[in-house]
Order: C-alpha cells, then sequence, then structure tokens
C-alpha cells in the first residue's frame, strides 16, 4: 500500500437554475474578451438610436423654425388685415365728413344765389340804383353749386352702395378703385370750382367780388345785405377747400389699401391679381 493519501472526490457542481424573469433569454455564457464595437450589435443599436435622436431633434428643430415663421407670417397677415381694415373704416368716416361739408358748401352758396335772385325780382328793381361796374352775374356761383350737388350725389351713392351690397364689400379690390376714382374725381372738380369761383374777373361783376367790395365800401341796400352775401359765399368757398382737401386724403388712402393688398396677394401668390 501507498503511503500518500488519495485526494478526496470533488463533488460535482450542480448548474445555477436561470430565473423564470429571465428564462427566455439566450446564455451566451461568460467570456473574458471584451467584443469589437465593429462586431458588437448592441453598439450599432445604441447609435442607431443616437442618430435616430438626432434626425427626430432636427426635425423637431424644423418644424419649431416653420411654427414660427408661420406665426411671424400671421402676425403680418394680421397686421396688414387690421391696417387695411383701419384704413377701410377710415374712408367711410372721411366720406360721411365730407357729405356734411358739401351739404353745407353749396347751401351756403346756394343761399347767396336766392338771396341775389329775390332782390333782382324785387319792385322797381332797386339794385340798379347801386353802383356796379357792369351787370351783376352769378354763374360763378352756380356753377359751384353744381359740382357740389354732383359731388355730394355720387358719394352718396357710392357710401350706400359700399354699406349695403354685400358683393361689392366682399372686394377690396374694387371698393380700393372706386373710392379713388371717386376722391380724384371729387378732388378735380372742387378744386376747379373754386378756382372759378376765385377768379377775378377783369370788372369785378361776379357776385361775390361785387357783394365783399360794396361791403368794404360800406355801401348799404334795403333789398341785399352785401355784408351778409359777402361772407355766406366766402364760407362756402373755404368748406369747398376742406371738401377737396378731404378727397385728397380719400385717395391716398385707397392707393395705399391697394398697394398694400397687392403687396399682400404678390408676396403669398406670385401675381399681382385681377382689379375687378
Amino acid at each position: 500500500m501507498s503511503n500518500r493519501a488519495e485526494p478526496a472526490l470533488r463533488e460535482p457542481v450542480a448548474p445555477v437554475p436561470v430565473p423564470a424573469a429571465y428564462s427566455r433569454q439566450v446564455s451566451f455564457g461568460y467570456s473574458k474578451n471584451v467584443p469589437d464595437e465593429k462586431d458588437d450589435p448592441n453598439v450599432y443599436f445604441e447609435r442607431d438610436i443616437h442618430s435616430s435622436y438626432s434626425v427626430e431633434g432636427n426635425s423637431l428643430k424644423e418644424k419649431d423654425e416653420e411654427k414660427e415663421q408661420e406665426q411671424e407670417e400671421n402676425s403680418t397677415g394680421k397686421s396688414q388685415k387690421s391696417l387695411l381694415i383701419f384704413l377701410h373704416n377710415s374712408r367711410i368716416y372721411i366720406r360721411v365728413a365730407a357729405i356734411l361739408i358739401m351739404l353745407v358748401s353749396f347751401s351756403l352758396i346756394l343761399t347767396a344765389v336766392i338771396m341775389f335772385g329775390k332782390a333782382q325780382k324785387k319792385p322797381g328793381h332797386p339794385l340798379d340804383n347801386v353802383p356796379q361796374p357792369a351787370p351783376i352775374t352769378d354763374h360763378p356761383c352756380i356753377v359751384f353749386t353744381g359740382v357740389a350737388v354732383m359731388n355730394f350725389l355720387l358719394s352718396v351713392i357710392v357710401l350706400s352702395l359700399s354699406c349695403m351690397s354685400r358683393k361689392f364689400n366682399k372686394s377690396n379690390n374694387a371698393i380700393n378703385a372706386v373710392f379713388a376714382i371717386l376722391s380724384a374725381i371729387g378732388f378735380s372738380s372742387a378744386m376747379g370750382a373754386c378756382f372759378f369761383l376765385n377768379k377775378e374777373s377783369t370788372l369785378q361783376n361776379d357776385l361775390w367780388k361785387w357783394s365783399c367790395g360794396n361791403q368794404k365800401k360800406g355801401i348799404v341796400s334795403d333789398v341785399l345785405d352785401f355784408d351778409l352775401v359777402c361772407h355766406v359765399v366766402s364760407y362756402g368757398w373755404k368748406f369747398g377747400l376742406v371738401q377737396a382737401s378731404l378727397e385728397l386724403l380719400t385717395f391716398v388712402i385707397s392707393i395705399v389699401a391697394f398697394t398694400l393688398l397687392k403687396y399682400a396677394y404678390f408676396a403669398r401668390y406670385g401675381v399681382f391679381g385681377k382689379i375687378f
């Protein structure tokens, strides 16, 4: 018998049972080698996640930029729309003021013409005794009254059409064009009438100049108040100038509104579109 002691038999190591939660996972065992990044699919999976995150981040940034741009465009569109609404309302108010001023203007001039006509028809023709360089005429006052009445009727028609007609009111281009044309006609005709009324004739025989001249000279008549006629015609002429100024302001506002509308249409569609 040998004196050496036999080594004790090693008991077999029982395998560790896999937990139930990980029973479906495949066990790759333990490896001391660190997998290369090129060969490890987990690394590529993580890279794909990061790349998808970066793509999503870029898309979100682009969406944010688009939203900001849309918000800026919406704010710009709202400001332009509010400006157009303000211009449209201001034209209505100016047109109403111009109608009232035209009414006062031709009423004053017409009053002077009626007073002069009644004085001429007095029995015995007492106006013939008043010094006059030539036969007195009220033709400039009648022309001024006729032009004021024409502008008054045109303004009332256009204002009624813009307030009552839905089809006309929906077309901003038509409103701008009609108001611009109307204001151009009103301004030119009103200024022409004021210039014609204020034009001094060679003989100073128009009703306005003759009445003011007699008022300055202190000439008095029982059938015609020269001071009243002079002031009535003077105020009518001044109101005519104010009405012409309002027509010019309406023309400028209409041109500005038309330009803004066409610019917004061109910026959106690339064309200016039709006027009507």
